[in-house]
């Protein structure tokens, strides 16, 4: 048991640290981290679709639907590799119209609040035009737009990675206390077992 809690330890450590690098360099270098994924991603997928497709061509009994979906996800990874910023702004686009739409209701709810002279009405017409900006600069520019998305992932990671080092700092110092609570009770038990058979000698 004792190895299995130092082997998840372990692996807490390291998903933090990753978490934390890639975040960090998600912010430092938006485009490349793009597009790295982007070719990681597209790569995969056209790896998948040429291994099924040559499967399927290599086996005696020969699939259609095996046939149709690898020569899907070979096209598919291949566009993925060679058009991700134009995907990635069609994403953007459609994220920012909703942005939008999404920011307009807000709106109109937040003036309804106003005229009904509720104290929280403020913030809500704050955030609301920070969304309908945002929406309004994400359909207009998707390019660079994209780039602040992919920096706003990476704090979030980074962030992530914070949070989560302090709650493996904090369950660790729990860890520590209950161990030393026990090491004390047991020295306790092992005191009192001793003092008992002196008396019993006598």
């Amino acid at each position: 048991m004792k190895r299995i809690l130092s082997e998840i330890k372990k692996y807490s450590l390291i998903v933090i640290v990753v978490t934390a690098v890639l975040g960090v360099l998600l912010i430092a270098m938006p485009d490349k981290m793009l597009a790295y994924t982007a070719l990681f991603i597209g790569g995969a997928f056209t790896a998948c679709g040429i291994f099924a497709l040559l499967s399927c061509l290599s086996a005696e009994k020969k699939s259609k639907l095996t046939l149709v979906l690898g020569f899907i996800s070979a096209v598919s990874g291949i566009i993925i590799c060679l058009a991700y910023r134009q995907i990635m702004s069609v994403i953007v686009f459609f994220i920012g119209i909703f942005l939008l739409v999404g920011g307009i209701i807000d709106l109109v709810n937040s003036l309804y609040i106003a005229a009904s002279r509720r104290q929280s009405w403020i913030l809500t017409v704050v955030l609301s035009a920070a969304s309908i900006i945002l929406g309004i600069v994400s359909i207009v520019n998707p390019f660079d737009t994209q780039n602040k998305i992919v920096q706003f992932i990476g704090a979030g990671l980074v962030l992530f990675s914070v949070m989560d080092l302090m709650v493996f700092i904090q369950i660790k110092r729990a860890a520590r206390e209950v161990r030393e609570q026990i090491q004390n009770l047991q020295n306790e038990y092992d005191a009192k077992e001793v003092a008992y058979e002196e008396v019993d000698d006598n």
